[in-house]
């Protein structure tokens, strides 16, 4: 199956965006990367995709002919289609990782809630919310479009608090996955949920490269210093799952 021509559009912050960049990686699949800014992109994305109604999302996969696929654990699917390297989602382990990858997505969910709340409150974090080939003194004139931004969010996704608390029942599932071993992986085996997992903890401390598109101001403000005070072996994991990811291929 061809490679070419693929565009993942997404969002540099997000976890969902980076485990499916992960996974085109992991099969060295080459796509022409593109940001998407909440309801200013929706309408061009909409067209592409073929999408006039109902909720859309990135990432999302976009190719010749027409293709366009949205959600990470599809696009990683659409990757074990496309690439060669060992598969992410075998079928026979698929149970095990759908698990996973639910505790992924309560994790990533619990981390929207913080940005979301912390992009609110702080200055800094809403210069950087903004498309960083802007000058300064218009990002500053700017910032209180983002609030507009958060308030779509918010309401699109149903956002809630959500305390230090309930996030520690999935990262006490992966403590005992691991069993005091940082290289293992979560199934015995290098797989799609270690790329969602790994990519989730993020709603703890970010990596300290990875996302790239993540700015200093975000990185902080994602961060629960004092949940990740008591998981730091979950996060000496996370990093070194980091260290074995391959680098992108560029779109020709």
């Amino acid at each position: 199956m061809t490679t070419s021509g693929l565009i993942l559009v997404g969002e540099g912050f997000s976890p969902w965006t980076e485990k499916a960049r992960w996974a085109l990686d992991h099969h060295r699949i080459p796509y022409r990367y593109e940001e998407y800014t909440p309801l200013l992109s929706e309408p061009w994305l909409r067209l592409r995709a073929r999408r006039t109604r109902g909720a859309i999302s990135v990432p999302y996969l976009l190719g010749p002919g027409g293709f366009s696929l949205g959600d990470s654990f599809a696009i990683a699917q659409e990757a074990d289609r496309r690439g060669r390297e060992e598969c992410l989602v075998p079928l026979d382990l698929m149970p095990d990782i759908t698990a996973w990858n639910e505790r992924a997505e309560r994790l990533m969910r619990a981390g929207r809630s913080r940005i979301l709340e912390q992009t609110e409150q702080r200055k800094d974090v809403q210069l950087e919310s903004l498309p960083q080939e802007l000058p300064r003194g218009i990002r500053r004139v700017l910032t209180p479009t983002v609030r507009v931004g958060t308030a779509y969010l918010r309401k699109k996704y149903a956002v809630r608090v959500v305390p230090d608390e309930e996030l520690e029942v999935e990262l006490a599932a992966v403590r005992a996955a691991i069993a005091g071993d940082p290289s293992r992986a979560l199934l015995g085996r290098f797989t799609l949920a270690d790329i969602a997992m790994a990519s989730a903890l993020q709603a703890v401390r970010p990596h300290a490269t990875q996302p790239v598109g993540l700015l200093s101001a975000q990185r902080a403000a994602w961060e629960r210093r004092e949940l990740a005070a008591r998981w730091e072996d979950v996060l000496a994991w996370r990093d070194a799952m980091v260290t074995k990811r391959p680098s992108p291929v560029a779109a020709p």
